[in-house]
């Protein structure tokens, strides 16, 4: 599938967590300023339209601690035993912590 977007989504390494809808750990495919794309072989129920509360916890080595951002369900897919959905990020609680890690992806992916 062939994707247009204004800014460059990052490859990560990460987890995330939808604190009142699952208390497993999703993967956090992918990951910038706009949106993000998370995956998880547990069912989760989500309603595209509806605003979710998303706890990033950053892989070890970058050295940024956990935070939140308000993402709103924009697609959501089920590919036989994992469930994708697709946030535009509505809000940024931790700015501090949100931007360090889109800096850190930013320049981890043009150091490969």
């Amino acid at each position: 599938m062939f994707e247009q977007r204004k800014n460059i989504r990052y490859r990560t390494i990460a987890r995330a967590r939808l604190p009142g809808v699952s208390e497993e750990d999703a993967l956090l495919k992918d990951f910038n300023i706009t949106g993000c794309k998370i995956e998880t072989t547990v069912h989760i129920e989500l309603t595209r339209g509806a605003v979710y509360t998303i706890e990033v916890l950053p892989e070890a080595i970058s050295k940024i601690s956990k935070f939140e951002v308000h993402g709103e369900a924009r697609w959501i897919k089920t590919n036989g035993d994992s469930y994708e959905a697709g946030f535009m990020i509505t809000a940024s609680p931790g700015k501090k912590e949100f931007q360090r890690y889109v800096d850190y992806l930013a320049w981890r992916s043009s150091a490969v």
